[in-house]
């Protein structure tokens, strides 16, 4: 389960914001003759009973997932072991306590324990893609006992998401719901196996729906029910047996649960599968632009008062580029749907066919005008700067993207922009020098970065150093960290 950074998690909102407008007067407000409640609460003896009546539904369906993955690196004195729950590194959060282990390094397996859900009776069943995707070896635990060795159908980095299947019939299944549907403090039920623990069942109420943590696809349910490590990828149910979401990570200090946990809509989660099912991986339209919400200074300069989504950047070659759009064209309607922001936009275009044709309106210089564009894939995340670490693995190591305004603003960054740091290979000068998923190169020696390119740019520049000084920001801190070279 991925544990948030604590700027991340303390940017959602967790102060409060004043109402502006016209109070309505007391009498609207309040109804004295009237009860508050239209239709009697239920009593303790029915809502616990709702609550056993869920777990008997839907347990029969959880699994206990556990894998093994082959690491190329040693285990370095004071690492820790995961044998009870998933703990990848995320920004700004201390390693958690594990097992040091002293003497020299040995190569090792990595063993990690996560949770599933059946979804149809011949054995497919939904999880995180950071429980599954990386896997050597996948073994399934039933709620009955039996184990199977599971096959990945496909993974989907983008929500975190994967399908797998186990050779079997008539199992029981659950069933996704419609999570459109959800409301603010509805009851929910997180199910599966918790530092290990099969079949546990934790209650609370939806805390939040649409929660956007940074990515171009967020669109999370956060939960106060209890998710621990070894919680990734079970369901959370509704009060009707169904399943709402897949339970993905969770903010902590401590690395437990401090009652904020995030799960993937299981509408989104329909759509993963769907595609999964059919092609082994998710495929997405792309426009090859960057986005910037429309604001009145911004439509005062570009002389357009009205809805729409500013173009920023084109990428060189890319299908809107080749239609000919330039930046600071106003996209106002894509395929014959109105456009009001960039997230919706963003939506729009991964929903669309690779391929496909469609139609655009913007606003170039006050006039409307109108162009079609034929969509390309979106490529998968960070490619062409996975591309670049591998071509440069011997010096870093590194996969990074552009720090975005949006996730600079979330993680709370002290220098609001740099290289992000996705993947830092194992093994690799990089990783050895203690950088992780999540921390921000600022500078490479005395060049800046303000982007992903500028780090490219500097790493072709490499000839003969033996080690490079990087300036990097982890958990709201500045530091310099020496990468020695291979």
């Amino acid at each position: 389960m991925r544990l948030l950074t604590p700027a991340l998690a303390l940017s959602l909102g967790l102060g409060l914001a004043p109402v502006y407008g016209q109070q309505a007067p007391q009498s609207k407000m309040f109804d004295r003759d009237k009860p508050a409640v239209s239709e009697p609460l239920a009593s303790p003896a029915e809502l616990s009973r709702a609550f056993v009546n869920v777990a008997k539904q839907v347990k029969p369906a959880v699994v206990q997932i556990n894998i093994t993955e082959k690491i190329k690196r040693p285990v370095s004195d004071g690492e820790f072991g995961d044998e009870f729950g998933d703990f990848p590194n995320i920004p700004g959060l201390p390693q958690i306590p594990g097992f040091p282990r002293h003497g020299q390094p040995q190569p090792h397996a990595k063993r990690g324990t996560g949770s599933g859900v059946i979804i149809s009776a011949d054995g497919y069943i939904l999880t995180n893609n950071h429980v599954a995707g990386g896997a050597d070896d996948i073994k399934v635990r039933l709620s009955d006992g039996r184990e199977f060795k599971a096959r990945r159908i496909g993974t989907d980095s983008e929500t975190d998401l994967a399908l797998i299947k186990v050779e079997a019939h008539s199992l029981p299944f659950a069933t996704l719901g419609d999570s459109s549907k959800l409301e603010q403090g509805e009851w929910v039920i997180a199910l599966g196996s918790p530092f290990g623990l099969e079949q546990t069942m934790t209650a609370g109420i939806v805390s939040a729906t649409g929660r956007q943590l940074g990515g171009p696809y967020d669109n999370y349910i956060q939960t106060d029910a209890s998710i621990n490590p070894g919680n990734s990828g079970g369901p959370l149910v509704n009060m009707n047996g169904e399943v709402v979401g897949i339970n993905t990570m969770i903010y902590s200090r401590s690395g437990g649960s401090e009652g904020i946990g995030f799960s993937v809509p299981s509408n989104l989660a329909k759509k993963v599968q769907s595609q999964l099912l059919r092609n082994g991986k998710v495929s997405r339209g792309y426009l090859g632009v960057s986005l910037q919400q429309m604001t009145p200074a911004v439509a005062k300069s570009l002389g357009y008062e009205g809805e729409g989504v500013v173009v920023g950047d084109l990428t060189e070659g890319g299908p809107a580029s080749r239609a000919g759009l330039r930046s600071g064209d106003v996209i106002v309607e894509f395929d014959g749907k109105p456009v009001k922001s960039p997230r919706q936009l963003t939506e729009l275009v991964g929903d669309t066919a690779v391929n496909k044709t469609a139609r655009l309106k913007y606003v170039r210089d006050g006039r409307m005008q109108t162009t079609t564009i034929t969509l390309s894939e979106r490529p998968g995340r960070n490619v062409a700067q996975r591309k670049d670490a591998n071509e440069n693995a011997g010096k870093l190591g590194l996969s990074y993207s552009t720090v975005t305004p949006e996730a600079a603003g979330q993680m709370k960054l002290r220098i609001n922009s740099g290289a992000l740091i996705e993947e830092a290979q194992p093994g690799s000068p990089a990783a050895e020098a203690g950088l992780r998923r999540g921390d921000v190169i600022h500078r490479i020696n005395r060049t800046p970065v303000n982007k992903a390119q500028d780090l490219t740019a500097a790493l072709k520049a490499i000839r003969n150093e033996k080690e490079v000084v990087l300036q990097i920001e982890r958990g709201g801190q500045l530091t310099f960290i020496t990468v020695t070279l291979d």
